[in-house]
């Protein structure tokens, strides 16, 4: 048996108990309540593993540059020896995405990815960030519905531009498939988000989707600034997560997004609702736990400088370089967020995303007793002690 000590958070933040009990495969045997038995508070936390659903990389590996099993590894193994248990694979706009995706799914047929985020390529040349421009397109339905058969099934969100023709129904098609469109690097205005977003949940609402069906890609990067007279897209997608009507992704590592800020639109739509409508995610490139240098990003030259990562050419933002575990960090020190609104926005909204909960690989949400744990022990000042995946644990 082996007893973890801290104070217990479950997936939604909520403090749960005092403690874990685990047998030796890792799995939950007892949670200790809160309080046991007149104990004194203990010292540090545990939670969830987190889940990242918008990452292109880490370890100097690349998902979108990948040819190889090894390279998909390392990248996996980049963020997972700091507590992020399960996660999606994200790549970019590409002329041929075929061979990623069929690379990918063999990851997510063996539970090592929670799925695929295709980024592009329906995105809006106004806002392509580190996009490849040459690969950007307008939607073609037979061409995505070709990626969408051979993903079978893990395709689980595509960034699109709402203004584009045809992105009503490259929505629906998504839907169809068990996918959602996740609104990004689009140039539209608030009228044009609203439209998009309105016809998906109104479509969603008649096949009976089961979950939320769209999310914002890293809200405020690749999109128009909010103005007072044209709002753009960023007003529209945070009143629509308010609504519970979509999730916003938020990268809070203080580079993509002003941690007050992050702080504001978090507090503002956790409160309404399930408190789901916010998701971390580390938008990670192939720097992510390594030093300043040159990678590479969708076949595209980037620059890392202090900690930032840049097209070589035209000085665009190309992803992050943090683990969500540091984001976390980055914004309980900061004293935007409170550890259990950062742990709900990295793990239970997440998972509400793409619907998982305790039982799937890499995720645990309750520490139900009888399942492997997934999880994350932390010092009282939130340094990463320990990290179960599966019950087993992670070297780093």
């Amino acid at each position: 048996m082996n007893s973890y000590r801290g104070k217990v958070l479950n997936g939604r933040g909520e403090l749960i108990g005092w403690g874990l009990d685990l047998d030796d495969d890792g799995v939950v045997q007892a949670l200790k309540p809160v309080d046991a038995a007149g104990e004194s508070e203990p010292e540090g936390w545990i939670i969830p593993g987190l889940i990242d659903i918008h990452c292109h990389g880490g370890g100097g590996a690349s998902f979108p540059d990948a040819t190889t099993d090894d390279e998909v590894r390392t990248a996996i193994a980049a963020h997972r020896t700091l507590g992020t248990t399960a996660m999606m694979a994200s790549l970019v706009s590409m002329v041929d995405p075929l061979p990623q995706i069929k690379l990918l799914v063999s990851f997510c047929e063996r539970g090592e990815l929670l799925g695929i985020h295709l980024e592009g390529p329906y995105v809006s040349l106004a806002h392509v960030g580190a996009q490849n421009p040459a690969a950007v397109r307008n939607p073609d339905l037979d061409e995505l519905r070709t990626w969408l058969e051979e993903g079978k099934g893990w395709i689980k969100t595509m960034t699109i531009a709402p203004e584009l023709p045809g992105a009503k129904e490259v929505a629906q098609l998504l839907l169809d498939y068990g996918a959602i469109p996740s609104w990004g690097h689009t140039d539209a205005t608030m009228a044009q988000t609203r439209e998009s977003e309105k016809a998906t949940w109104q479509y969603a609402q008649q096949i009976e989707y089961p979950r939320v069906p769209q999310t914002a890609t890293h809200l405020f990067n690749g999109m128009p600034l909010m103005a007072h007279r044209e709002p753009g897209p960023v007003r529209e997608l945070v009143q629509a997560a308010r609504r519970g009507e979509a999730v916003v992704e938020l990268i809070a590592d203080n580079v993509h997004v002003n941690l007050d800020l992050v702080g504001d639109v978090v507090n503002y739509v956790q409160a309404a609702g399930d408190g789901l409508g916010v998701a971390l995610i580390t938008d990670a490139m192939a720097a992510a736990g390594l030093s300043d240098g040159s990678y590479e990003l969708g076949g595209l030259p980037v620059t890392v400088k202090g900690g930032v990562a840049t097209l070589t050419q035209g000085n665009s933002i190309a992803g992050g370089t943090s683990r969500l575990v540091e984001q976390l960090q980055r914004t309980v020190f900061a004293g935007v967020l409170t550890l259990s609104q950062g742990v709900r926005a990295a793990v239970a909204a997440p998972a509400s995303v793409l619907g998982v909960s305790d039982g799937t690989a890499g995720v645990s949400i309750d520490f139900s007793v009888g399942e492997r744990a997934n999880l994350i022990v932390l010092s009282e000042s939130l340094e990463v002690q320990a990290v179960l995946r599966e019950g087993a644990a992670v070297k780093a």
